[in-house]
């Protein structure tokens, strides 16, 4: 989701990428268009239900492959300077975090609250939430990718350090630790109400999504076996099928929503992401060969301006989305789904052009880059 490192390699866009940047986007706006139903009712036997959770399900490849596709092109370029690093990359997240904190502040204190707070204690709230990661629901985001852009100086030198032997093994124990063991001990605990805890899997540089950023540098840069990529493939599709029926038998047993298998350490939602990432790769060549400039244009735009949808797509979503019943048909569920993505991705599209016309504007609130 990251914008900070283009789609480029030499001088030409990779439009493989830049597909994957896109319906990530469009992936993230269905799975907050769609979590007010899930949310609103325990009856998961309703058609308005249902819908819902395959849009939500089949989207949760969305974060995942954003850390990937920063990780394949943030991780190829030498930091040759610190201050030079923390000014061109993490500095301007910092600003855009600092801005996006504040306005959506100000709109839910007092636009959606209609709070009396006065200036003082919204500076003092402002200021807790800020520290604390509690702002608007999806600015985890950027503290998180922030977080991880603070380690590239040292990853990057690490990822070309190593073989491909070594990354894979990388991989493998993160696999374990991050995917494996947490699908381990969410089975356990909702079977037994446990925890379960192994202490040697307590293993910080093979946790969280550092794992995910090296994934999409080694995807990257080089290429799986045939068989492995066609078992992944259809893990991947599989994952996609059973990802909305998995959720709603956790579901049904705990009686409340259960996301289990909707967080981005799920194993569906790893394996969707991973065999998305492997299927445009694999398909860049004839998609190149098949997309006119007209089109590459479109593209790169709408790539480029990704990381700024997601930041200004709730502000959007909020005024203009319309909600359906939970008693809804199916076509009223998926057309009022279809219908608010379209509105809010093109509304969320054309107001992120309109501030980049101020360079301004545009370092302010979207890190330099639009």
């Amino acid at each position: 989701m990251s914008s900070a490192s283009t789609a480029k390699v030499a001088g030409k866009r990779i439009i493989y990428i830049d597909l994957l940047r896109i319906i990530s986007i469009v992936a993230v706006i269905v799975l907050h268009i769609s979590a007010s139903l899930l949310t609103r009712t325990n009856d998961f036997s309703t058609t308005s239900w249902w819908v819902s959770n395959v849009f939500n399900s089949i989207c949760r490849f969305a974060v995942p492959v954003f850390f990937m596709i920063s990780g394949a092109m943030i991780l190829r370029s030498e930091v040759k300077s610190l201050k030079e690093f923390y000014l061109k990359r993490v500095w301007p997240l910092v600003v855009a975090l600092l801005s996006w904190s504040l306005i959506y502040g100000l709109f839910y204190q007092y636009y959606l609250l209609k709070s009396k707070m006065n200036a003082l204690e919204f500076v003092m709230d402002f200021g807790y939430k800020l520290l604390t990661d509690q702002n608007y629901v999806h600015l985890w985001f950027l503290y998180a990718i922030i977080a991880v852009y603070m380690t590239v100086p040292l990853i990057s030198k690490f990822v070309k350090a190593c073989s491909e032997k070594d990354l894979r093994y990388y991989l493998l124990l993160w696999f374990i630790v991050s995917i494996l063991y947490r699908l381990v001990s969410d089975i356990i605990y909702r079977l037994t109400e446990q925890y379960f805890y192994i202490a040697s899997m307590n293993i910080p540089f093979f946790m969280g999504y550092i794992g995910y950023f090296i994934l999409g540098y080694y995807l990257f840069h080089y290429e799986l076996p045939t068989i492995l990529k066609h078992i992944l493939y259809n893990l991947g599709i599989l994952s996609f099928v059973l990802a909305p029926v998995l959720t709603y038998g956790v579901s049904k047993l705990s009686g409340t929503l259960d996301e289990m298998f909707y967080g981005n350490y799920s194993i569906t939602s790893f394996l969707m992401a991973v065999g998305l990432f492997l299927f445009f790769k694999e398909k860049d060549a004839a998609i190149s060969r098949k997309t006119n400039d007209k089109v590459r244009k479109v593209v790169s735009s709408v790539s480029g301006a990704s990381f700024s949808i997601y930041l200004i797509h709730l502000l959007v979503e909020t005024m203009v989305a319309r909600s359906v019943g939970i008693e809804a048909s199916f076509i009223e569920t998926a057309g009022s789904l279809i219908f608010n993505l379209t509105v809010v991705f093109a509304i969320s599209y054309l107001a992120v052009k309109v501030l980049n016309l101020s360079r301004y504007v545009t370092a302010v609130l979207f890190g330099g880059r639009g």
